[in-house]
């Protein structure tokens, strides 16, 4: 007689160190507010409350219960569509892009983009290639999927993408799958914060070119913080029109994650998009995701959807959220100088960071976490490291919080 649940979801166990990182730090900060929370990727202001847009208020405050109660369409609007598809790559981008097919369909977060885009080109005994140092849930959509991970290199010696990890390592997954998935977290790295230069880009068109010669290739590019970057954005933006000098055997797609950039992490609202030159080949997309929407989470938050669409496509609201997402950005740029400049000062290693929510400690070592913690401080350990949120911690947080892993470092690890 066979069970109820079957062995493969038997084996299925969600471990998630962050959230329950994140619920302790929560706890602890309720009964002390001098306890630093660096756990959280959402970005907090100044005085410890999560960043609220004004377009974000004005929904709330102003509510059109027809539309933010009303089902959505299970590729989102047309408004939507198109004010993501502009926000991302452009107000010039159908002249830019003149000889290619965009298609877009609304998703559950970038999470949900990420996971549509694994199962729309791959299937089950299938393989992707992933950074060594991830985000985890890709390994966990990919597990669910019966999808197999592979990796590269993030980074090389001199700090920039390692563009020879992954080609060699492409090779072997031509070898063993006939195709390529491969899967970039640009800008501002989760959990690092390395940000690709133009160079970079350039030796990956080159890399994916040559793969391109042998077999089809999927290049997703997940920006969920696309707009947090000292520059929001505004240089990997222009590296997008890089990607024009890419083979036809090479798909591009983009998840992007409305949650983050309009800080509505609740809502769950994202977007996959598609950048190709086929025909044939944006019909498959339109179809197949939206097939696999619609078996899967039906469609989003037709709430998220006004909001994102009613900001980007009226000028006075866009500029106005644009001034606002800026000095979000530049001020948690402010934070990660004050935050770095101590850990140079206690000679604490770290990942290469240009930008972004996150700084990861090349530390390995409970006690030095441990130590942390018992000077009131929380990050989260993420694989060999100890990642930080500067998004969750004000100016003076950061600071503090730069020496109070400096002296742990000289304290425990670099006695």
């Amino acid at each position: 007689m066979k069970d109820f649940i079957p062995n493969i979801n038997k084996q299925k166990k969600l471990i998630e160190n962050v959230l329950g990182v994140s619920a302790k730090a929560r706890e602890e900060k309720a009964k002390n507010p001098d306890i630093i929370n660096a756990t959280v990727g959402s970005y907090y202001d100044e005085d410890g409350k999560i960043k609220v847009f004004d377009c974000v208020k004005d929904a709330f405050t102003h509510p059109d219960y027809d539309n933010y109660l009303s089902y959505s369409s299970v590729k989102g609007s047309n408004a939507y569509i198109e004010a993501v598809q502009t926000w991302v790559l452009g107000e010039n981008h159908k002249k830019i892009y003149d000889t290619y097919l965009f298609n877009t369909i609304a998703t559950c977060g970038g999470t949900g983009a990420i996971a549509l885009a694994f199962a729309t080109y791959l299937e089950k005994g299938e393989g992707l290639l992933l950074p060594h140092i991830l985000w985890p849930s890709y390994i966990q959509i990919a597990n669910n999927l019966g999808i197999q991970a592979d990796f590269y290199q993030l980074y090389d010696e001199k700090g920039n993408l390692d563009l020879r990890s992954i080609e060699q390592n492409a090779i072997l997954m031509q070898e063993k799958y006939d195709k390529v998935f491969l899967v970039i977290n640009d800008p501002c790295h989760n959990p690092t914060g390395l940000v690709m230069s133009d160079k970079d880009y350039k030796g990956l068109v080159q890399v994916l070119n040559r793969l391109a010669k042998k077999t089809k290739v999927v290049l997703l590019l997940d920006i969920a913080y696309l707009d947090y970057g000292s520059d929001n954005g505004k240089k990997t933006r222009e590296n997008f029109t890089l990607l024009k000098e890419l083979s036809t055997n090479v798909m591009v797609l983009f998840s992007f994650s409305a949650s983050k950039t309009f800080g509505i992490y609740g809502l769950r609202l994202g977007a996959l998009i598609q950048m190709t030159k086929l025909v044939a080949e944006a019909k498959l997309f339109s179809d197949a995701t939206s097939y696999f929407a619609r078996s899967t989470w039906s469609n989003t938050t037709h709430l998220g959807i006004e909001i994102v669409s009613n900001t980007l496509n009226n000028p006075d609201k866009k500029e106005a959220f644009i001034q606002e997402i800026n000095a979000t950005s530049d001020n948690l740029a402010k934070r990660s100088q004050k935050f770095i400049q101590e850990l140079k000062q206690y000679e604490v290693p770290f990942a290469p960071y240009q930008n972004g929510f996150f700084v990861l400690i090349l530390v390995d070592n409970k006690n030095f976490e441990q130590e942390i913690e018992a000077q009131g401080a929380y990050g989260c350990h993420f694989g060999k490291g100890y990642r930080i949120a500067l998004s969750s911690v004000n100016l003076e947080e950061a600071s503090k919080l730069g020496r109070i892993i400096g002296k742990a470092y000289q304290n425990i690890v670099n006695k």
